[in-house]
């Protein structure tokens, strides 16, 4: 596999293309690799399978088409831009098929981009899926027994029986166990939603501790409920992708849902019950503008608010600095979610093995310094 290109003169030892003044360094058979997304630097010779998530033919500020698409594996996404018989070569692949990608690893305002040169399409058999869907680091029934445990402690008999209702629904289970907590940006892998609820219900059940008033069970029972709509908005086949009633209702409504006719079932439901727990689900977003339809207005639902953002972003943190290969004193690519550069200090590497898998939208190899550069400040991403 050619791994490395570099732009030099001709050297005998090395094969040498005359028509584009470029040498390629043939790498030993024992120096070969996968190549992932996470592992390209830019000057990269690419030559390796990759899922097409998304397809466009575009038009160039010069009227000519180009074909734009995105390439995926599990360890992130990457833009591949192909300009030369660009109709011809889009109608050999749809989206969702694998492709072979030759062609040249580069950055392009700050993100790195695949300029192909040649694409194949890849039949599904020759395909290991493993290399494309991510999964969770922690054991999936460990988790689901961690479930049962919290919903066992629970006092409180009709905030004990909805959480059970869901637990004890086979249908809700089977995706449940799969399914992922987002498309990019964090805990974005098989199992994935299942470990950020139970790494939720752990962090509010500790900060409950540090304030006499906090109604445990219902916080509880709050940070379970708070992202089950996503079992519905999102589906994992060969990538994670939204569903149709994911884009047109959101996970919020769908959870909302959900909810509504497990606490229908449950005789004698408290209305007020009801009410604070719908609450908690529609406010865990905290601002509008992240669509969120309420704001949190109780206690319980401020936690779950604060605590869902910091799970979210430490699990973007440690993704980012895994994926761009950042080395200690260094920086990130500039992140879209935290909307800044991130740094990597020495001492980050004692906790370095807990580093969840999966990664944001970003993409690229070694961080960069983040003096004198100037950010594609999009904005905070709604979680």
């Amino acid at each position: 596999m050619i791994r490395r290109l570099f732009l030099c003169p001709p050297v005998a030892a090395f094969p040498f293309d005359f028509t584009k003044g470029i040498v390629y360094y043939q790498p030993k058979e024992h120096e070969k690799f996968m190549q992932t997304i996470s592992s390209l630097k830019e000057g990269d010779w690419v030559d390796g399978t990759f899922l097409v998530s998304a397809k466009q033919i575009m038009i160039a500020k010069n009227g000519g088409m180009y074909l734009s698409v995105k390439l995926a594996d599990k360890t992130g996404e990457v833009d591949g831009k192909l300009w030369d018989n660009a109709e011809e070569v889009a109608g050999r692949f749809e989206k969702e098929d694998f492709i072979r990608v030759k062609g040249v690893a580069a950055n392009y305002q700050g993100m790195m981009q695949v300029k192909m040169k040649a694409v194949e399409k890849v039949d599904d058999s020759k395909v290991d899926l493993a290399n494309f869907l991510e999964t969770s680091p922690k054991n999936i029934e460990e988790m689901v027994k961690e479930l049962s445990a919290f919903a066992a402690g629970i006092g409180n008999t009709y905030l004990r029986q909805v959480m059970n209702a869901f637990l004890a629904d086979k249908t809700f289970m089977d995706v449940f166990r799969r399914a992922p907590a987002a498309k990019a940006l964090h805990h974005n892998y098989i199992g994935g939603l299942l470990e950020h609820i139970v790494e939720l219900i752990a962090l509010a059940r500790d900060v409950a501790k540090h304030f006499p008033g906090i109604d445990t069970d219902l916080l509880t029972v709050g940070a379970f409920l708070h992202d089950i709509g996503k079992v519905r908005e999102l589906s994992v086949r060969k990538s994670i992708e939204y569903t149709t009633e994911g884009r047109l209702l959101g996970h919020i409504s769908l959870g909302y849902e959900m909810l509504a006719e497990k606490i229908k079932a449950i005789p004698g439901f408290p209305d007020e019950l009801t009410m604070l727990l719908k609450h908690i689900m529609l406010s865990h977003h905290g601002e509008y503008e992240f669509g969120s339809p309420k704001r949190p207005k109780i206690q319980e639902a401020i936690i779950i608010n604060y605590l869902d953002d910091l799970a979210a972003k430490i699990s973007n943190f440690r993704a980012t600095l895994k994926r761009e290969n950042v080395d200690a004193g260094e920086w990130s690519y500039y992140s879209k979610m935290h909307d800044r550069y991130l740094y990597r200090q020495a001492s980050y590497a004692d906790a370095e093995g807990s580093d969840a898998p999966g990664a944001g939208p970003d993409s690229g190899r070694k961080g960069k310094k983040a003096s004198g550069e100037i950010a594609d400040t999009t904005g905070k991403l709604p979680l």
